[in-house]
Parts: structure tokens; C-alpha cells; sequence
């Protein structure tokens, strides 16, 4: 089946297939063994077609996105990573509303926002994320997140169907959003707010400027590597743990934020994965307290 699912695949999409990809090129953490296949797909048709030729083989997908708050292990991940390009990369503006290809950059989102006047995806700024993968996993800073302004989502179905839902459809929480199993993110309508583009722009600045300041930007991480408790700051919490600088291998917990894990060269997805692993056995030993993984792992 995986020799017929190679051919077909090759035939639809020819060089936009690539197989025994490393994801290490593709992971902003900068590790992860080869997927089967890396597949870009640049109409909601041909992503259709490549979900359901999987389905019928019997081989996993997912959305990857822009490679953030996504772990790979060092074995690979044994299925297709579909990254949405073409038509699936596109923002455009319909009034008070952004329309947002999945794969479309979400800083890209926020700019084009900015530019128009139109307020309230400012809190994003920075966050190096897909549109489709902040819906899927309701994306979130200063008090805003992706489910405040999502009006309908177009999901793609296990079966290759395609759907529009409102966003009230999909029950929404804190970094969590409900959506179909097995289902993929081809767009969303964010309904933004008409205001001054300046007003909008001095935010924009303002919050990605905080970010660079507590945040290690400039180094390899996955964005934030836990969830926040309820009430609390996972970084205080692995801070006050005593767990700043800890390094297993390559990998490091951040001295500039501690929710971040860092690449300084040459980690494995099994140095971060046996950091993250102690990270949650010294805090729930400290403080009684088991921090929640945000970063999905996968191919371990």
C-alpha cells in the first residue's frame, strides 16, 4: 500500500512530495527524524485528494503547519506532514473581516490587521504560528485569543469532505479547541474591529517589543512548552524549582524565560523530550502541581 501511495502521490502533486524529509528542516525547534512524506497541498481540492488517499491506505497525517509548538522524535513521524500552501497560504480582508488561508503566517495576519485599522489580533504579535494551527489549538496572549475572533472555521473531514462551522459551533478553552478527529484547518474568518491603523500599529509594536524582551526570540525553541496552571505561571513555577539553565544534551530550559526549551546546537527531540520529562517531575515534586505539556509530540 505505502509503494501504490508513493505513486499516486508523486503523480498529483511531483515535486511539492518529498520523502524521507527530515523534520529538522522543518521544526522551529530544529530536531525530528524523517517524515514518510512531506506534502505541500495549494487548493482545499488536492488537500481533500491527500487526506483521503491516506485514509484509504492507512497511513496518518497531520497539519504541520509552521513547524512550531511541535516536537518530532528522532525516529521520524511514519505518516504525511501536509503543509497548505497556494490558495490554503492567502489572507485577504472582506470589510471588518480577515479571511485566512490555514497555512497563512499569523504574523503575517497580524501586520496586514495593523496596516487596515483593524484592532484585536495585536496579541500575536510574534507568535510563530500557522492560522490554521493558533485555531487549532486556540492560540493565545494578553488576555486575547483565536476563539474571540473566530466566526466560522472550513475544516476538512477524515473522509475528504469539506465543511464550514461557525465558531460557535466548536467549543473553545484555555489552549484548547474541540474540533473534528482527524479533521484539518483550511481557513478561518477572524471579525475584526475598524479603528485608527496608527492606534492599531503603536500595540502591535508595543506587545511584540515586550515579547523580545521576556521572551528568547532569538533561539530555537517551540514557543511555550507548558500550559499555564490554573491561577499560575508555569515559568514561575519551573523557575522558583530551581530549573533555569538545566541542560540534558543540547537542550536547555531558557535563563531568559523558563517555559521555553532551547536548542543551543546539536539537540536531539530525546534530549527535549527527557527535559521536559524532568521538568514535570521536580515541579509536581516541589509544588504538587503537574504541568501540562502545550507542545504536541509526536513519533515517539
Amino acid at each position: 500500500m505505502l509503494v501504490e501511495l508513493k505513486e499516486l502521490i508523486q503523480g498529483r502533486l511531483g515535486p511539492r512530495a518529498r520523502f524521507d524529509e527530515p523534520m529538522s528542516r522543518h521544526t522551529t525547534w530544529g530536531v525530528g527524524g524523517p517524515a514518510w512524506c512531506l506534502a505541500r497541498v495549494n487548493s482545499a481540492a488536492e488537500a481533500a485528494w491527500l487526506v483521503s488517499a491516506c485514509a484509504r491506505a492507512g497511513v496518518p497525517y497531520k497539519a504541520l503547519g509552521r513547524g512550531s509548538n511541535l516536537l518530532v522524535g528522532d525516529a521520524g513521524y511514519p505518516g504525511v506532514m501536509i503543509r497548505l500552501g497556494g490558495e490554503l497560504g492567502k489572507l485577504a480582508l472582506e470589510g471588518d473581516t480577515l479571511l485566512a488561508g490555514g497555512g497563512s503566517p499569523l504574523p503575517g495576519a497580524v501586520r496586514l490587521a495593523a496596516r487596515r485599522g483593524l484592532a484585536g489580533l495585536e496579541w500575536a504579535a510574534g507568535i510563530p504560528a500557522s492560522v490554521g494551527g493558533a485555531v487549532t489549538t486556540n492560540a493565545g496572549a494578553h488576555g486575547g485569543d483565536m476563539a474571540d475572533l473566530t466566526s466560522a472555521v472550513t475544516l476538512l473531514l477524515p473522509g475528504g469532505q469539506i465543511r464550514e462551522a461557525a465558531g460557535k459551533e466548536l467549543p473553545a478553552g484555555y489552549r484548547r479547541r474541540v474540533l473534528p478527529v482527524g479533521s484539518l484547518v483550511l481557513g478561518a474568518r477572524l471579525v475584526l474591529r475598524a479603528t485608527m491603523p496608527a492606534e492599531v500599529e503603536r500595540r502591535r509594536k508595543a506587545l511584540l517589543e515586550l515579547r523580545r524582551l521576556r521572551q528568547p526570540l532569538a533561539a530555537r525553541t517551540a514557543g511555550s512548552v507548558f500550559k499555564n496552571p490554573p491561577g499560575d505561571h508555569a515559568g514561575r513555577l519551573i523557575e522558583a524549582a530551581g530549573l533555569k539553565g538545566l541542560a540534558v544534551g543540547g537542550a536547555v530550559i531558557s535563563r531568559v524565560h523558563a517555559n521555553f526549551i532551547e536548542n543551543r546546537g546539536g539537540a536531539s527531540a530525546a534530549d527535549i523530550l527527557n527535559l521536559i520529562n524532568t521538568v514535570v517531575l521536580k515541579v509536581m515534586d516541589a509544588f504538587s502541581v503537574r504541568l501540562e505539556p502545550e507542545v504536541e509530540v509526536v513519533g515517539v
